[in-house]
C-alpha cells in the first residue's frame, strides 16, 4: 500500500462530500492510499492575478510546509508529493509552488510569515492532482483489472473545465487533447461521448452576481454532450459540478431547460465501478438525481436481466 498526503481543501468537506469519500475509499481498493493531512488551512484559491501577491502565496506555501511534514509520519517510502482532488486546490498549490522554485528571495520572505512551530519549506515537494496518480502511478490496466462492475450502458461526457488545463503551470493534461479523463471511463466500462466543449467556461463565479450567463453556459455545454449522445457528464472541479448540476434544475424548474444530464465526479464513477457502497457516493446531495439513470441501466442493486 502507498500512501498519499492528501489536501482536501474546504469545498470536499462541505458541498461535495461524494467527491471526497469516494476518491478515499477508491484509493484504498486501489493500494493507493490518500491519507488527510491532520492540520491544513484553505489554499486561498483562486490564485491571484496581481504583481504583488506575496500576502496571497503564504497560505499555500503554508499548505506545502505542513504537508511535506505529514508526509514524514506516514509508510517509508511516500514520495514528496501533496495529492489534490479540487481543481481549483490543484491549480492555486501549483503555481504558487512553482513561482516560489523560481524566485528563492521571495520564498524566503514567505517562510518568514509562517507559524514558528512550522518547518520552513524547502521548495522540495510537487503537487498531483489525483487523476494524475491514477494515470502515471496507479495505470489504467490496474484500473481496468479492479472493475467489479463495468458501467455498461453509460454514455458519460469528460468535461474539464478551465482549471484543470490552463495555466501551463498547472495543466494536468493537454490542452487541446486531454486524454485523461477519458481512459478512466473507458477503464471502468462506460462509453466515452467527446464533446467540443470539453474546457468551454461554466460560468464560474457568475453564479454569484450574473446567474444569466451561468444559464448560458451550462445550456450550451449540457446541450453539446446530449446532441453527441451522452447521458451524463463527469467532472472533477466542484464549482464546475455545482454550476452544472444545479443550474439544470433551474432551468427545467423555469420550464426553458430539456432533460437534464446528471453529473458525477471521476471518484463516484470509480466507486460504482469498484463495488464501494453506494451511501458513499451522496448522491442525495445532488441537485439531479442520477439514481434513475444507474437503476434504468442495472448499475445499482441488481442488474437487469
Amino acid at each position: 500500500m502507498v500512501q498519499y498526503s492528501y489536501f482536501p481543501g474546504c469545498n470536499l468537506k462541505t458541498n461535495a462530500k461524494g467527491f471526497e469519500e469516494t476518491a478515499i475509499a477508491v484509493s484504498k481498493k486501489l493500494e493507493a492510499e490518500l491519507v488527510e493531512m491532520p492540520k491544513w488551512n484553505c489554499c486561498g484559491t483562486v490564485h491571484t492575478m496581481t504583481s504583488d501577491n506575496m500576502m496571497r502565496r503564504i497560505a499555500p506555501v503554508r499548505v506545502l510546509s505542513r504537508s511535506k511534514k505529514h508526509i514524514d509520519t506516514l509508510e517509508e517510502g511516500t514520495t514528496k508529493e501533496v495529492v489534490t482532488l479540487c481543481s481549483m486546490c490543484n491549480s492555486t498549490l501549483k503555481i504558487v509552488n512553482h513561482e516560489v522554485k523560481q524566485n528563492h528571495e521571495d520564498l524566503e520572505k514567505i517562510n518568514y510569515q509562517l507559524e514558528e512551530d512550522e518547518e520552513c519549506y524547502e521548495e522540495d515537494m510537487e503537487v498531483k492532482h489525483f487523476l494524475e496518480i491514477i494515470r502515471d502511478n496507479i495505470g489504467y490496466e490496474k484500473l481496468s483489472q479492479s472493475v467489479v462492475k463495468p458501467l455498461e450502458g453509460l454514455k458519460i461526457s469528460p468535461y474539464y473545465g478551465c482549471m484543470l488545463l490552463h495555466p501551463d503551470e498547472a495543466a494536468i493534461d493537454d490542452v487541446e487533447m486531454p486524454s485523461v479523463l477519458e481512459y478512466l471511463v473507458e477503464s471502468l466500462g462506460a462509453e466515452v461521448i467527446d464533446s467540443p466543449l470539453f474546457k468551454f467556461c461554466c460560468g464560474s463565479y457568475h453564479i454569484v452576481d450574473e446567474e444569466q450567463i451561468v444559464d448560458t453556459q451550462v445550456g450550451k455545454i449540457v446541450e453539446a454532450a446530449r446532441l453527441r449522445g451522452a447521458n451524463a457528464l463527469v467532472v472533477a472541479c466542484p464549482l464546475c459540478a455545482f454550476n452544472i448540476d444545479h443550474q439544470q434544475k433551474i432551468m427545467k424548474d423555469k420550464n426553458h431547460g430539456k432533460e437534464p444530464l446528471p453529473v458525477f465526479y471521476f471518484t463516484q464513477l470509480m466507486a460504482l465501478a469498484l463495488g464501494v457502497p453506494l451511501k458513499t457516493n451522496h448522491f442525495e446531495d445532488h441537485h439531479i438525481d442520477p439514481k434513475p439513470l444507474l437503476k434504468e441501466l442495472g448499475l445499482t442493486g441488481k442488474k437487469k436481466s
